[in-house]
């Protein structure tokens, strides 16, 4: 059985005009009303509609056919055409508004929490999403390396020991970049940088990186099943200049909502698939770059992939009921505004229980025996900057006290064990202790 079953063609079912009528008649009913309401809240496909319980005296494929027409009823033309020249399509049904306006409240509120209590440094977040981005996008694709190693590969900046680290680690720098250049307009160029960024020294074939796909040998497979067969390689520069001018297109006559233009952006490279590997990466990559360059600034907080990566099956499958169903985007769309609402769940639900935390290790800070004032606002400060640096300097400065009672704060911090002393050029620097966090864990639940 393929992974997809093609949905029957409905204007067959319903070329009949006195069927038709009587379809609409019995259409009306609250019943079928439901049954239709279900299938458009979920957007099924006829894969999985033809389970669905119908109204007696219909057919599945009679309720289909009206459902379709329904759903088409509601089309807007896509952009952008399949390899045949025949439009992609979309709508807009409530499920999908509801997300559009859930992650429109949320991309524009600030990072906060019904939680009392500081928040760490913004940088924390978005380092912290960046590689938990960089690893999932990565893992996606084949990356075979635990996302516990991947962490401590991207903060320790190790080399990579072989080809699935250096996937994670160009995924990290490549989000860094794209950060770095969200207001440069689209360009040919920029996608191939990209790209070269992503697949550097991960291919079989090098010379492949950075490189439009100069034949039409790739294919895309799933569980060995022959799942989409891209467009012919000699159309992909002219693809990808139509790509360049939709994503740096801003017109009122033209305009679509960001995050659909986003997930459409994504959809089209895939599509294509323009390089002999790396378009996965690349795509989610370039969505990211689309959003952050319409100042959809916390995004920089999210890792999507996280999502995508727990239902991969649902993934392709969002592709394929796309392809399958006359082009309707539709499907692909919700998939992704869901994995987007559900990461925007997820960092508020991280900030919650990361200012508990910082809550109780702040008051077992302030029982802690054996620290003046001074001691504990520069700890205070480090559990919420983990990776400041201090100095006799500044400390010094910091709390307006002379030098020699700087040195003897840092220096008891460093032997109790809260800081690590190191040198660095010509002067000591402190940074946070490994075991500091657990040792005021362990004084918060001895608290308890």
């Amino acid at each position: 059985m393929p992974l997809v079953l093609t949905p029957p063609n409905f204007s067959e079912t319903v070329k009949s005009p006195d069927r038709l009528q009587k379809l609409f008649e019995l259409g009306a009913t609250t019943e079928f009303q439901e049954t239709i309401q279900r299938a458009n809240e979920r957007y099924t496909h006829w894969h999985r509609f033809r389970y669905v319980p119908i109204p007696n005296g219909l057919t599945h494929e009679e309720v289909w056919a009206l459902l379709k027409l329904g759903r088409r009823a509601n089309f807007k033309q896509a952009p952008f055409t399949d390899k045949q020249g025949v439009p992609f399509w979309y709508w807009i049904p409530d499920a999908l508004q509801r997300y559009l306006h859930d992650i429109d409240v949320w991309a524009g509120g600030n990072i906060v929490s019904e939680h009392p209590g500081p928040l760490p440094g913004k940088e924390q977040y978005i380092i912290r999403s960046l590689m938990d981005e960089a690893i999932a996008s990565s893992q996606l694709e084949g990356a075979a390396t635990t996302t516990k190693k991947a962490k401590e590969l991207l903060q320790t900046r190790r080399k990579p020991k072989d080809r699935s680290e250096q996937m994670i680690l160009n995924n990290w720098e490549t989000m860094q970049f794209i950060r770095e250049n969200r207001k440069v307009s689209l360009s040919k160029e920029l996608v191939i940088e990209i790209h070269q960024r992503i697949t550097a020294d991960t291919l079989d074939h090098p010379e492949d990186s950075g490189r439009l796909r100069v034949s039409n040998e790739i294919v895309v497979e799933y569980k060995g099943e022959t799942v989409h067969i891209p467009p012919d390689f000699k159309l992909l520069p002219e693809r990808l200049e139509a790509f360049c001018e939709f994503a740096n297109e801003d017109s009122q006559s033209k305009w679509v909502h960001p995050v659909i233009k986003a997930v459409m952006l994504h959809f089209w490279l895939a599509y294509d698939h323009p390089f002999s590997d790396g378009n996965g990466r690349t795509a989610r990559a370039l969505m990211y770059w689309y959003l952050l360059s319409r100042d959809y600034l916390l995004f920089e907080y999210l890792a999507i992939s996280r999502y995508i990566q727990k239902s991969p099956g649902q993934y392709v499958h969002a592709y394929v009921h796309t392809e399958t169903d006359e082009n309707d985007l539709t499907y692909f769309l919700l998939y992704n505004l869901r994995a987007t609402k559900l990461a925007c769940e997820e960092i508020l639900s991280y900030i919650g229980r990361k200012q508990k935390e910082i809550a109780g290790l702040s008051y077992a800070l302030k029982k802690y025996p054996g620290l003046n004032m001074r001691q504990r606002s520069l700890l205070s400060h480090a559990i919420q900057h983990p990776h400041e640096i201090y100095t006799f300097d500044t400390h010094r400065t910091a709390h307006g006290v002379v030098y020699q009672t700087s040195r003897n704060d840092l220096l008891e911090l460093a032997e109790k064990g809260f800081l690590k002393k190191e040198k660095r050029g010509k002067e000591f620097v402190f940074i946070q202790a490994e075991k500091m966090m657990d040792r005021l864990r362990s004084a918060a639940n001895a608290e308890l």
